[in-house]
């Protein structure tokens, strides 16, 4: 099995002249980045980093990110990805946690960064991309540094990121990668997607920060030698557009990318139908909006199923042969899945659980986090939190998150269940389904909707809809409408909605 390193070198040997990153200000061939990621490499390296060393990546999803990533490989630094959107209170975590070495920034970055970087003093070196050619100005650094560079020999056994969890419901954790995890479900996932190495065009607008925008989107286009379309932030027109401009072939996003796009996609404008792949994950999708997206590019719209913790994507719905709608598919590579009960014993097939993972993909635990790690991580596998089935096909359905079950009156109440019905609706362009405290049967579901543009209904019409396909106890006791769904890295905040209901400030949600 490769290293990481060892793919990016065999991709600059093969097919150097090829385009690997797009962006809207510059295009990177295989070549090309190899030389940028050894001038990285190299000025790391003067200023003492080393293998195992931690180095911050606090970037938006521009090439820098995917080179720090990288160069980090040739060095057996540990790349750090940080969300562009922390601040103080989580970078002080991080930084702490970790023991970072070096942290790289650019301009948009560094001035929130800079506030604090004097609580540091392990923290030796920041590097800032801002082109003013100070002493830490890395444009300036890489520019006048060898653009080739000695691969510091690895194992597959050592960690190769740390990915944080984006803190939505809790202190950001490290996720300890190791090169085999990785490399394993790089390979897992190319296989399972039916990828051709060095035709595939993948376009991403997923946070570079995130497990999903940097391993599977970009890596995974590294891995199989595509190229990739990168944009910095989410823009469905231009998401839509360059679709068709570029030719994609590969599009992964969350279901609410999918919503945005279907809400807004015009025929006679957009040019879907060079779509061959099409992903989404993070939790399960509409299925009605996966019906209308796939009468509009002619592609395949596959459910997966991963994490963090895991890698990547461990479930997939088949790309040929059954497919069971509301599934995200059966084990992919050498993924396993269980489901346990609450003392930890496998309930017979059918029943709802807790999903378990385990295989080759797993990563390591949370780094310097041992309760954490030991609460999470076991002999079984990776705990996720989710609550499933498994059909008698070995099919995986996903009932909801465990922590957001609702219970009403002794009822289990599954939002998802309600959301996808929601959808359904012609009226409901996004929406949200969270518990709320009552007094007699101790929370009861609410619904929270934005509504489709040029549509309109009451509250009182969409808690009567739900009623006609769902016992009494799981429709909606409440619809509250606003304007603007709170999201970071594309999923829905449910936990800002809770808390926006408890406090009575949903009109933060709505346009003055």
């Amino acid at each position: 099995m490769e290293i990481l390193s060892q793919v990016l070198a065999r991709n600059a040997r093969l097919i150097g002249e090829r385009n690997f990153i797009v962006t809207d200000k510059e295009t990177i061939t295989y070549a090309r980045f190899a030389e940028l990621t050894a001038q990285l490499a190299n000025v790391l390296q003067a200023r003492g980093v080393a293998k195992g060393d931690r180095v911050g990546l606090y970037l938006p999803s521009t090439p820098m990110m995917a080179i720090g990533f990288w160069a980090c490989q040739r060095l057996g630094a540990i790349p750090a990805p940080l969300s562009a959107m922390f601040r103080h209170a989580e970078l002080r975590k991080i930084v702490a946690q970790t023991g970072m070495k070096a942290l790289v920034a650019d301009s948009s970055t560094w001035s929130y960064f800079s506030e604090i970087r004097a609580e540091f003093a392990d923290l030796a070196h920041c590097l800032v991309v801002s082109g003013d050619g100070s002493t830490d100005d890395l444009t300036s650094l890489m520019a006048t540094a060898p653009a080739t560079f000695e691969d510091v020999a690895c194992h597959i056994d050592d960690i190769c990121a740390l990915f944080f969890t984006s803190g939505t419901t809790g202190a950001p954790k490290g996720a300890a990668q190791s090169q085999f995890n990785q490399c394993s479900t790089l390979r897992d996932m190319m296989v399972s997607h039916r990828t051709r190495f060095a035709e595939e065009v993948y376009l991403c607008a997923v946070p570079l920060f995130t497990n999903f925008g940097l391993t599977v989107t970009l890596n995974l286009c590294l891995y199989t030698g595509g190229t990739i379309v990168l944009h910095e932030r989410w823009d469905t027109q231009r998401v839509l557009c360059e679709i068709g401009e570029y030719k994609a072939t590969y599009f992964g996003g969350t279901p609410t990318m999918y919503v945005y796009m279907v809400n807004e996609v015009d025929p006679a404008k957009h040019d879907l139908s060079s779509l061959r792949i099409c992903t989404t994950g993070g939790s399960p999708v509409p299925q009605p909006v996966i019906r209308r997206f796939e009468e509009l590019s002619g592609a395949r719209v596959t459910q997966v199923y991963g994490s963090t913790e895991t890698s990547g994507q461990n479930v997939m719905e088949p790309t040929a042969g059954i497919r069971k709608p509301g599934s995200a598919g059966l084990p992919v590579g050498s993924s396993r899945i269980s489901i346990v009960d609450d003392q930890g014993s496998v309930v017979p097939q059918g029943e709802i659980g807790e999903v378990i993972i385990s295989g080759d993909c797993v990563a390591q635990g949370y780094w310097m986090d041992d309760k954490a790690s030991a609460e999470a991580f076991g002999n079984g596998g990776w705990k996720s939190g989710d609550l499933g089935y498994v059909d008698e096909d070995g099919y995986l359905f996903i009932v909801d998150r465990k922590k957001d079950v609702i219970i009403a009156g002794g009822h289990n109440v599954y939002p998802l269940e309600i959301e996808a019905l929601l959808y359904k609706h012609p009226a409901v362009a996004m929406c949200a389904v969270v518990g709320a405290p009552d007094e007699s049967k101790g929370e009861i579901p609410v619904a929270v909707v934005v509504k489709a543009e040029g549509q309109d209904v009451t509250a009182e019409e969409l808690i009567r809809y739900c009623r006609e396909s769902l016992a009494a106890y799981k429709a909606p006791r409440a619809v509250h409408f606003i304007d603007t769904m709170p999201v970071e890295a594309a999923k829905i905040r449910k936990r800002e909605l809770v808390l926006a209901l408890r406090e009575n400030r949903l009109d933060d949600f709505r346009n003055k």
